[in-house]
């Protein structure tokens, strides 16, 4: 997807945001105030584009330093810089709450920071692993081998670890980036306790996604970073549910086929094959912005569609920002509508 400046400023600014809020829920404190660099460098950033902005369309600034664009950022989107309204749903909330939980538009648009901007910097650790997997010719189904083992292992232990890499040795190779998803794990407690299913704080982002925030019981060593958390193991949460879903009607599944080229392929008894992109998106406005943009690629398909969550489309409010601003040609279903249409053929 293709970002305007002010789409990749205001991208920083969500990033920095989650990051603070990151801080203070591993026991941190926000801002490093002995340290050279007290914010996150996307919050720096992000600062520096918004102040040249504002000085050269208003002649003064907005926000005269970083802390007040945080506390802007607690009011609102609006607050924080008006030209933002456009990108998010309800540019009339705030972005943080309580400095330690951002919002879903907010994550969404912090899952652009490691999905598009670090991946064209080459920081991100999924298309380093891509770029591994083609230069030592390992096996494609290695990614998914990779990914799903993420996306159904939050917390996983040094002896899990240890059998994941006995049954697939292909692993190997790429095992330090796999190391690269997971991190010390953060404190937990009664008051900020960790969520079993995606591996991030309850009472998030991600307290509306279905089958999420639950809590973890017990203690565990090794935690996802928030990169991991926001822009694989959650989006990774319905692309597996149509997986079981689609294989109980006796369908062939691949999961992330070619490399990510699609999230399913999907083979018919009839030998067609539909390739699917699931979408779980906390903003409608920013999905429908990027699947305006987006295509799936050849995998040998008949047909493409999108899938959007049924708690997602069942929420009209949702579904009238997205239909009112998608003007793409592939079709997009909620996971009903699809299910529904999959019966049709196989009658």
């Amino acid at each position: 997807m293709q970002f305007s400046e002010d789409e990749i400023l205001f991208i920083k600014l969500c990033k920095g945001l989650v990051q603070i809020c990151d801080r203070i829920n591993r026991g941190e404190p926000a801002y490093l105030v002995e340290d050279s660099q007290p914010f996150p460098q996307p919050l720096y950033e992000a600062f520096q584009g918004l102040s040249l902005k504002w000085i050269l369309r208003d002649e003064e600034m907005r926000h005269p330093a970083i802390l007040c664009m945080v506390e802007g950022a607690r009011e609102s989107v609006e607050a924080v810089e008006p030209d933002f309204s456009e990108f998010v749903d309800y540019p009339e909330d705030p972005l943080i709450g309580n400095m330690t939980r951002p919002s879903e538009e907010c994550e969404a648009w912090a899952s652009r920071y490691a999905l598009n901007l670090e991946r064209e910097q080459n920081q991100s650790y999924i298309p380093r692993l891509m770029a591994e997997i083609e230069r030592l010719s390992l096996p494609h189904s290695t990614y998914t081998l990779f990914r799903r083992f993420i996306a159904e292992n939050p917390f996983p232990s040094d002896l899990i670890i240890a059998l994941f890499r006995s049954n697939n040795p292909d692993i190997d190779p790429v095992l330090d980036l796999l190391m690269q998803a997971y991190r010390d794990a953060p404190p937990q407690s009664e008051s900020m306790p960790l969520c079993k299913t995606c591996g991030g704080y309850l009472d998030c982002a991600a307290r509306d996604i279905e089958g999420c925030c639950e809590p973890l019981e017990g203690r565990v060593d090794r935690a996802p970073i928030e990169d991991t958390v926001i822009c694989l193991i959650r989006p990774s949460l319905i692309e597996l549910r149509l997986a079981r879903t689609l294989e109980k009607m006796g369908l062939q599944v691949e999961l992330w086929p070619e490399l990510d080229k699609a999230d399913l392929k999907v083979t018919l008894p009839t030998g067609d094959i539909w390739a699917i992109d699931a979408k779980d998106w906390g903003s409608a406005t920013m999905l429908a912005r990027e699947l305006n943009q987006d295509t799936i690629p050849n995998i040998g398909q008949s047909q493409s569609f999108f899938v959007i969550p049924d708690y997602r489309w069942t929420n009209l409010a949702y579904q009238a920002a997205f239909k009112s601003r998608y003007k793409g040609n592939l079709p997009v279903f909620s996971e009903s509508e699809l299910i529904k249409r999959v019966k049709g053929v196989l009658k």
